[in-house]
């Protein structure tokens, strides 16, 4: 696994090439791969040791038209407006045009815009969304230090790079429903309950 910076053509190449790439977040690095990809979403289950029927979140940039891939209810569209960028992840019900590997049957994705500049930068020239989670092998703690991803993915054949920078607070995304009639909290993060009723609901 090699290392890279924001910039370097290989970051992109990696993604469009089907395999996997690390990168910080402003919360915990993370591993992503194009959003429509079998054979990338196999790699990355196959590196994280993760169960290959649990759905893996879609990160993006802001101009990113979420709408034509995924219904957004009123109050879920002011609690994205609110946070979003920002440390939350937010559950809604797939389109049918949305990527299979996304939702895996359930019609539940997961939206995450990053409040990361470098990221974001990148998110927008890759031109679609990535899927991604947390550096780390499935059961163990979300890792925030480059040091620590890269002995963990060091020897896999599917992570074949990783960008160094830092992690903001290290600590994992809320994660909300809002599918629902009222938000509710699947994990908890620097985002509170009350602050999502609050926009939620708002009038």
């Amino acid at each position: 696994m090699k290392q890279y910076q924001w910039t370097s053509k290989e970051c992109f190449e990696i993604i469009e090439n089907g395999y996997v790439l690390s990168f910080p977040t402003e919360t915990v690095y993370g591993v992503g791969i194009s959003w429509k990809d079998e054979k990338a979403y196999e790699r990355l289950v196959q590196a994280k040791k993760r169960r290959p029927d649990k759905p893996i979140a879609i990160m993006c940039s802001p101009s990113f038209p979420l709408e034509e891939y995924f219904e957004i209810s009123p109050g879920a569209k002011r609690v994205m407006e609110k946070f979003l960028p920002g440390p939350l992840t937010c559950l809604v019900k797939a389109k049918d045009n949305t990527p299979y590997q996304v939702h895996l049957g359930t019609y539940v994705a997961g939206i995450r815009i990053p409040d990361k500049k470098e990221l974001l930068v990148f998110l927008e020239k890759v031109g679609h969304p990535l899927q991604v989670t947390s550096a780390n092998l499935s059961g163990t703690p979300s890792l925030s230090r480059y040091e620590d991803v890269y002995e963990t993915f060091k020897n896999s054949e599917e992570v074949q790079g990783i960008i160094k920078g830092e992690c903001q607070s290290g600590i994992a995304t809320t994660v909300v429903v809002l599918y629902e009639e009222k938000p509710r909290i699947v994990r908890e993060g620097e985002i509170t309950l009350s602050e999502i009723e609050e926009a939620f609901y708002a009038k």
